[in-house]
């Protein structure tokens, strides 16, 4: 088991937990924004664009020439990505929860640190 200093070393060193890790940190920003309410609006809007912005460079990393994942993992990961940035709209606009950005970053968070482990 790693705890404290080796545990931040490991997600440092090896990036998929480093993503898994940042993933869950952006999940947890927007469930405790989406518990405030209206107040929490403008965290909420934060951690959506911060959401929004590692998707974004996720799906270019992914189109990339040299990312050396099977295409069609990077196909389906470059779609969640589309839909990370549609949803995020509705999100900001006030019409959706992040409830649905929530649970991917989770989701994807989970393999990652299943697949590092």
């Amino acid at each position: 088991m790693t705890t404290g200093y080796n545990a931040t070393t490991a997600i440092e060193t090896d990036p998929r937990r480093a993503e898994a890790a940042l993933l869950s940190r952006l999940a947890a920003q927007m469930l405790r924004c989406e518990d405030l309410g209206t107040q929490g609006f403008p965290m909420l809007a934060k951690a959506v664009h911060e959401n929004r912005k590692f998707w974004h460079l996720a799906a270019a990393d992914l189109a990339g020439d040299g990312n050396e994942l099977p295409e069609a993992l990077r196909a389906q990961l470059i779609s969640i990505a589309g839909f990370v940035d549609r949803e995020s709209a509705r999100v900001l606009s006030r019409t959706k929860s992040p409830e649905a950005l929530i649970e991917i970053n989770r989701s994807i968070a989970r393999g990652l640190f299943a697949a590092g482990v």
